[in-house]
């Protein structure tokens, strides 16, 4: 049986770039089939699973995580193997020099590694310049014959990193940004599974986040939910971050409050978790962000949302951290929201 730690652990280190989420989604599915009732892939990519309530009503509530994570493409192949590249996402170019890499090529997956000057070698005036992607080169260590004939402009490249236990139930990783939320899906399908809900209960695992949160645009076309709750990750508390103040790491779930979500539903959330022992921490979020609730609450009609999200250190790099009890206790608050609604809930639920 997999525990949610092995689940991790593929989540964070299987290959799924904005634009080729179809090997970790494929994944995904094999893995909670035992607990869903239907399924469908989306034009685009999505991957839309179905637990079935017992209501004849067939209200929906659609709990949506994005799967797809940063990256690079291959701008151009030069001589004796390297590759120039350009981000696909927010990818910081300083933290690509001595990082490896895996290009996925149409000859397989290659590797290559980000290439870095010797500290002897750099004059002074360069040592305080910012990189940019005009000085960033990954070396494949093919010839010049074998890179050209292997690799392609345009080709996808992906981190390549293992997910990384430390103390005290955090795990260090790419990735984790969002697919540490796709965990908390398919552990609330597992344990809802042995619950006879009333509503249905869908979860999108959404591609294409990193560039626009596309995938979140369209998926609620197919869905049509009643309500959606997206998941995603915040920044957490770490030294370095200067006058923000991240959320601590461990200190409960993180639920936002602003005009982007429905406040029944925020306030409902909050006191579900008083009930269940549940800690929480209200983000204040005065404007959109960049998570799959800014276009899920604007779809269709308008779709009353909720935003949970996972406090997470050292976004957008190859050793994101996130703690398991978070996840833990976020898909326990889903788990325990899921069973109050009713028929009741459906016509008691408005922006007032």
């Amino acid at each position: 049986m997999s525990t949610p730690e092995a689940w991790l652990k593929t989540l964070s280190e299987s290959y799924g770039i904005t634009g080729r989420e179809d090997t970790i989604t494929k994944w995904i599915l094999e893995q909670i089939r035992p607990y869903i009732d239907d399924f469908r892939f989306t034009p685009m990519g999505n991957l839309i699973v179905i637990q079935k309530g017992n209501h004849l009503n067939h209200r929906k509530i659609m709990i949506s995580t994005h799967v797809d994570e940063i990256g690079l493409v291959v701008s151009s192949v030069l001589e004796n193997g390297f590759v120039r590249v350009e981000p696909r996402g927010g990818v910081d170019p300083k933290i690509l020099p001595a990082h490896p890499f895996v290009i996925l090529s149409r000859k397989g997956p290659i590797k290559a590694v980000g290439i870095s000057i010797p500290p002897h070698l750099l004059k002074e005036e360069d040592k305080l310049n910012l990189l940019g992607y005009e000085t960033i080169l990954l070396d494949t260590g093919l010839s010049t014959e074998e890179a050209q004939s292997a690799i392609q402009i345009g080709d996808p490249i992906t981190f390549q990193a293992p997910l990384i236990p430390l103390l005290n139930q955090r795990f260090a990783g790419k990735s984790l940004d969002d697919r540490a939320s796709a965990l908390v899906s398919m552990l609330l399908l597992k344990e809802l599974a042995n619950l006879k809900h009333e509503w249905d209960v869908v979860c999108t695992f959404s591609v294409q986040e990193e560039v626009g949160c596309k995938g979140a645009e369209t998926a609620p076309f197919a869905v049509k939910p009643d309500i959606a709750i997206a998941m995603d990750v915040t920044f957490a508390e770490q030294p370095n971050l200067g006058d923000f103040d991240g959320i601590p790491l461990g200190e409960g779930v993180v639920i936002s409050v602003g005009p982007d979500f429905t406040k029944k539903i925020t306030q409902d959330l909050l006191r579900i978790a008083k009930q269940e022992g549940i800690k929480t921490v209200i983000d204040p979020t005065p404007m959109a962000g960049g998570t799959d609730a800014t276009p899920l609450q604007v779809s269709q009609e308008g779709i009353p949302t909720a935003l949970l999200s996972l406090p997470l250190r050292n976004m957008h790099t190859s050793v994101e951290v996130v703690d398991m009890q978070d996840i833990q206790k976020t898909m326990k608050l889903l788990y325990a929201y899921i069973k109050t609604l009713d028929q009741a809930y459906w016509e008691g639920l408005s922006w007032s």
